[in-house]
């Protein structure tokens, strides 16, 4: 019997999970007595009767009201206001007097610009349109988007798959006492771990839908106002607008000065450090030459000032002195 039950089980893993559960009770009850096979159909089709009345697949879930529905509300608001913190204080103050939770929050100023901040609100659902009125009044609305997603059906759909899993849990566990030998029991363990985990997830599932039904989420962004300059007109520049305009020009000059000679300044040091070897070396050679020239100019000019200044006796004459003390011959005889 063992045997039967857990094929049946492992054979019905991919279908739905109401039918899952009652197809295996089926089956097993089968392989005991044909009464308990009865019941076991009787269980199946009162669990798809309920799973269609929950899940709105059917007449009975088309009639359901709006207020049981399962309703999941987002807001995208934007309110332009005077004191960005100031009001990113009031809103937090509003959410948490109205039950909720600030989910995120960021605060930032551009460079050269205003602060802006943006804030995730978590308000209860039975708050929410109050909230959103009084966070509009923070300031100037500029801009509100509003939607409205039903998830009825997904939550219907995650309970019966919770119910159908841990009915399966009940009867694995059951034959777990059961096995014989250790094939039936890796066999029921492993299945009872994949059944587990298939039940943590959509009890996760669940409580994410519950939390999202239960708490509205607004995205609030708030802005300081706009502000406008009127731009001079092109014809009214006038002394001053000239006067201005030109001091920016010559600084705007300056700065491009600035930059070329920064931008040559290695440039020229590399060439001097390279230049400096061979100008040396050039101006020691005409230094040695030139050093030369004067020493023989020198001994030139020597022996042509005591041509000038004595000559020879021959040129002087006869009669003329030999020397600065002679007298000519025949004076003073």
């Amino acid at each position: 019997m063992l045997s039967v039950g857990l094929a049946a089980l492992l054979a019905t893993s991919c279908s739905s999970p109401m039918a899952d559960s009652g197809a295996g009770a089926a089956n097993e009850s089968a392989a005991v007595a044909p009464e308990a096979g009865d019941r076991a159909l009787s269980e199946e089709q009162a669990g798809e009767q309920q799973s269609a009345e929950e899940g709105g697949g059917s007449a009975v879930g088309s009639e359901v009201e709006i207020g049981d529905r399962e309703l999941v509300h987002t807001a995208e608001l934007s309110v332009r206001v005077e004191d960005v913190p100031e009001a990113v204080g009031l809103a937090k103050e509003l959410t948490l007097d109205a039950g909720g939770y600030v989910a995120s929050e960021r605060v930032s100023t551009p460079q050269g610009g205003s602060p802006e901040g943006t804030l995730t609100l978590r308000i209860p659902g039975e708050d929410y349109e109050g909230a959103l009125e009084e966070l509009s009044r923070l300031g100037d609305r500029s801009n509100l988007e509003r939607s409205v997603e039903d998830v009825t059906e997904e939550v219907a759909d995650v309970e019966s798959r919770i119910e159908s899993s841990e009915a399966a849990l009940e009867t694995l566990r059951g034959y777990l006492e059961e096995a014989e030998d250790v094939d039936d029991l890796l066999r029921v363990e492993g299945e009872i771990q994949t059944r587990q985990a298939e039940l943590e997830a959509f009890q996760a599932r669940l409580e994410t839908l519950r939390n999202q039904t239960a708490y509205s989420t607004v995205h609030l962004t708030l802005t300081p106002p706009e502000t406008y300059l009127e731009e001079p007109a092109e014809d009214s520049i006038g002394f001053l607008g000239g006067l201005d305009r030109g001091w920016r020009a010559l600084v705007t000059f300056g700065q491009g000065v600035a930059v070329v000679v920064g931008w040559l300044l290695p440039f020229l040091v590399v060439a001097a450090v390279l230049g400096a070897g061979p100008l040396w070396w050039y101006r020691s050679r005409r230094r040695g030459p030139a050093k030369g020239a004067s020493s023989s100019g020198g001994r030139k000019n020597g022996a042509g000032k005591g041509a000038a200044s004595g000559g020879t006796a021959k040129d002087r004459g006869p009669d003329a002195p030999s020397g600065p003390g002679e007298r000519p011959p025949g004076d003073g005889e």
